[in-house]
Formats: C-alpha cells, sequence, structure tokens
C-alpha cells in the first residue's frame, strides 16, 4: 500500500537521497521494480509519476531529512512575517506620531511609508531577471542585503545537514536548479515579510485613526505651492479616484492644511475635525503603492518557487535515471548476432538478464571498450540493446568527432550511452565533447555516461564519485552516470 503524499519540496529533497543510496541495488532489480510501479501510475506528467512513485518505492520510509528541512523552512518564513509585522507596527506609530502641538506631516508620512518601500520594490525588480550583464555587481549587493538574504543564512545555520542540502540555499552554487531555488526562496522570504510589514501598517494606521482623534497637515521646505500639491495628490490618487472619491483630498482641504512649525496659527483649517479628513488618503495610498504591489510579487515568488523545486527534484540527475528506467519497455529478445559474439570479460562478469528493458546508442570514448564487448556490457549491466555503436575521442581526429557527433544526431535516439574508462580522470575533452552532443542531439535525449572497469574488477566508489561529480558540472539535467550495479 503506498504511504501519504508529502510536500513537494519533503520530496525534492527525500527522493534524491533515497535514489541515491538505492543505487546498490542490483540495476535489473531496479529497472523492474521502477518499471512494474510505473505501470500503475497513470499521470503523465513526470512530476506527477516520480512522487507517486516515491509513494509505492518506500511505502515504509518514515519522515527523512526533507520533512525536518520542510518544517524549519516554515518556521523561517513564519518568523519572516512576524519581523516583518513588528517593523510594520513600529515604523507606523513613527510615522503616525502626535501630540496635539502640530498635525501629522503627510509629506513625512507618504514617504516613509510608500516612498521608501517604492525604491525597495524598484531594488527588488532588479533581481528579477537572470544576471544581467553590466547589472550583476548591482544584483549581488542588492540580493546580499536582501532581507531574504538574511533568512537564508539562518535557515543554513540552523539546518545542520550535508553541505549538499545547504547549497539549496546559495545563489552562486553550482547546480542551476539549486541556483534558480535559492534565488526564488530569496524573494519569496522577503515578499512575505514586506506584505506583513504593509499589512501590520495599514491594521496599526486604522487603529491609530479609530481610537485617537488624529489631524494631518503638509509641510515641506521645498517651494511647493497649494495648486502643485493638489496636482501632485490627484496623480497619486489616480487608481482609486472613480473607486473611492472620498480619499481624494480636495483643492480646499489642501491649502487649509498647509502649515509651518514655526508659525502654530499657519493652519487655517475651520476645524480639527476636517484636517482628519486626510485619513483615507493616506490609507488608500499605502494599500496601492505598498500592500498590493507586494501581493502581487508575493503570489509571482509563490509560483516560481514551486517551478524551482519541481526542476529541483526533475532536473536531479538520479531522478532522471529513474524515469528512464520507469518508462523503459518490456522487451523480449533472442538477438543472435549478439548472442554468438566472443565472450570479452569485462568487469566483474555477470549472467546476461533474460529481458531487455530497451534499446539504445552508443558511443565508446579513446577505445574503451570493444565493439562486441560494449555491447555485451550493455546487456549484462544495463539491460540495453545496442542498435547502433560510434567511437570517438583518443587519436580520433577532430574531423572524425564531429563526423560522429553529426551521426548521433541523424540517429535521434532516446538513450545514448557512453562508455568511458573508468580508470582515466575525465577530462575536459570529453566534458567539451558531451555538450556540444547535448546541442546536436537535444534536449529530449538521455545521455547515460557508463565509465567502464579495466580487468576483472567492478566500477570502485571513487570512481564512481568522481564521474558523478565532472558530469554534475555540466549542469545537463537529463545526462547521468550508471555503473550497472549487479
Amino acid at each position: 500500500m503506498p504511504r501519504a503524499s508529502t510536500p513537494l519540496f519533503e520530496d525534492a529533497i527525500d527522493v534524491p537521497l533515497w535514489l541515491e543510496a538505492d543505487r546498490h541495488t542490483p540495476y535489473a532489480e531496479r529497472v523492474r521494480r521502477d518499471r512494474d510501479i510505473g505501470r500503475r501510475i497513470s499521470q503523465r506528467d513526470r512530476v506527477q509519476r516520480v512522487r507517486s512513485w516515491w509513494l509505492y518505492a518506500a511505502p515504509d520510509t518514515g519522515s527523512g531529512p526533507g520533512a525536518r528541512l520542510e518544517r524549519l523552512r516554515t518556521l523561517v518564513t513564519v518568523g519572516m512575517a512576524a519581523v516583518g509585522g513588528v517593523t510594520g507596527v513600529a515604523v507606523a506609530l513613527a510615522a503616525f506620531a502626535y501630540d496635539g502641538s502640530q498635525p501629522v506631516n503627510v509629506v513625512r508620512l507618504l514617504a516613509l511609508l510608500v516612498g521608501v518601500q517604492l525604491v525597495l520594490l524598484a531594488l527588488t525588480l532588479v533581481l528579477l531577471p537572470g544576471r544581467v550583464p553590466g547589472l550583476r555587481r548591482i544584483q549581488d549587493l542588492v540580493a546580499a542585503l536582501n532581507p531574504g538574504a538574511w533568512a537564508a543564512g539562518v535557515f543554513r545555520k540552523l539546518a545542520h545537514t550535508s553541505p549538499d542540502v545547504t547549497r539549496l540555499f546559495d545563489r552562486h552554487a553550482a547546480h542551476a536548479a539549486y541556483r534558480r531555488f535559492a534565488k526564488w526562496q530569496l524573494l519569496y522570504w522577503a515578499q512575505t515579510a514586506a506584505v506583513a510589514f504593509n499589512v501590520a501598517a495599514l491594521v496599526a494606521a486604522v487603529m491609530l485613526v479609530t481610537f485617537s482623534d488624529l489631524a494631518f497637515g503638509w509641510s515641506t521646505t521645498l517651494d511647493a505651492n497649494p495648486e502643485l500639491v493638489t496636482r501632485v495628490v490627484e496623480t497619486i490618487a489616480w487608481p482609486w479616484h472613480a473607486l473611492a472619491p472620498g480619499a481624494v483630498p480636495s483643492a480646499a482641504l489642501i491649502e487649509q492644511s498647509q502649515f509651518f512649525r514655526l508659525d502654530v496659527s499657519s493652519v487655517a483649517a475651520p476645524s480639527p475635525r476636517a484636517l482628519g479628513a486626510w485619513w483615507p488618503f493616506v490609507v488608500a495610498a499605502l494599500m496601492t503603492y505598498g500592500l498590493m504591489p507586494r501581493l502581487v510579487l508575493l503570489a509571482f515568488t509563490a509560483a516560481r518557487v514551486r517551478a524551482a523545486t519541481v526542476a529541483l527534484l526533475l532536473e536531479d540527475s538520479q531522478v532522471t535515471a529513474l524515469v528512464d528506467r520507469m518508462a523503459t519497455p518490456e522487451i523480449e529478445t533472442a538477438a543472435p548476432e549478439h548472442d554468438d559474439a566472443p565472450a570479452v570479460e569485462v568487469g566483474a562478469a555477470a549472467p546476461a538478464p533474460p529481458r531487455i528493458t530497451g534499446s539504445a546508442h552508443a558511443l565508446i570514448w579513446e577505445g574503451s571498450l570493444g565493439l562486441d564487448a560494449a555491447r555485451q556490457y550493455a546487456r549484462e549491466r544495463l539491460g540495453l540493446d545496442i542498435v547502433g555503436i560510434a567511437e570517438a575521442g583518443g587519436g580520433s581526429a577532430l574531423t572524425s568527432d564531429r563526423a560522429v557527433l553529426e551521426r548521433l544526431a541523424a540517429d535521434v535516439a532516446q538513450t545514448l550511452v557512453v562508455f568511458t574508462p573508468a580508470w582515466e580522470p575525465p577530462l575536459l575533452e570529453l566534458l567539451d565533447f558531451l555538450a556540444e552532443l547535448r546541442r546536436r542531439v537535444g534536449a529530449a535525449a538521455s545521455i547515460v555516461v557508463a565509465p567502464v572497469p579495466d580487468g576483472e574488477r567492478a566500477v570502485t566508489e571513487v570512481e564512481r564519485a568522481t564521474w558523478s561529480s565532472a558530469i554534475a558540472r555540466l549542469a545537463d539535467p537529463r545526462a547521468y552516470v550508471e555503473t550497472g550495479t549487479v
């Protein structure tokens, strides 16, 4: 029986970790298990298929690191909301401060509650696009000063988990999916604090207006006459002038509420009650230019965080391999030309599986295997029937490698196995070749890098880790390492 579903972020953490530990399971067993589970899943969406697979594959798995990190992420979000709320109340109390000697200066009030926020909003918009040439230093500075970056720092300190997981909140992580998630999570936390700030400031403003007798006026050192101020106020109030005309101060009120601090008799309003007529305008301005843009940004960043979390899950190389295994058809084959080929010992011998999971094209890099040995290795270790083989690298001429790339691109295979010598370190020449290969074959094909050992031994853990790390640097979500554990 499948277990109860878990949050997407929790799955994005736990599934890759579980698959990393599961690689010690014999490859043929993994294929059969994942293919059988895939048949039970009706959803066609990749993320839904992976999450449904997780419910079936590990029904007895308890709470893993993902559940703890999800709780911590929620705690940090609540903390950011609390900080924003407290700050909003404090700023509102300072902006609406009134001791009865002089009116609350609307100019100062709007500067504190609206003007500063518009500047911060503009700086936030600088972070929304990707890395823009010419703006990178500004983007880095804004990101470092962003409250969301402080929240990410707190998260990393409290997480107490592996460095690979904490890199999820590093905007400069090597993995593209990590960088995207860190960016949008940072912005989401910042918008959470900003929305809480505005809500708290609005509540404080309404409470002050309701339970105290505030008087408003305007004053500035600038040479601003009432006619100019009236035009400015009408421009600010344009978004709501038709819906709430009472929240647009009249020209008479603007003229009467001007005051100068050195002249206590400068306010010529007919009554103190009239001076309170500014408050609908102030509240409407705070809602329009403070709260509403932040709500829009919060909804936008929440959607982007979800998309980035999906990418965290699907762009993991282990998950890519899982999706490939789930999609493999069960093929019965008895290809005589392969069965009759002379046996070539490669690594620890393993009995050929009775069923082939699919077919693939193959590339032998630097003569790591002979042609027949490559077919045998693919059948025994990967459950794949090789339908076409090419060779590249090593002493091959550059023109020969280019011809191989064109040939592989023309074949348009769904799976391409690249055999490499496990005992040699991944060189830049191969990584460049794989990058160009991806460009030629397109984004849909899976590139399976299969390091093969020399002699009668298995691929060591050090060799596997070395190759996995090198392929990860390609930032190619559909390229992964498979040693074919048997």
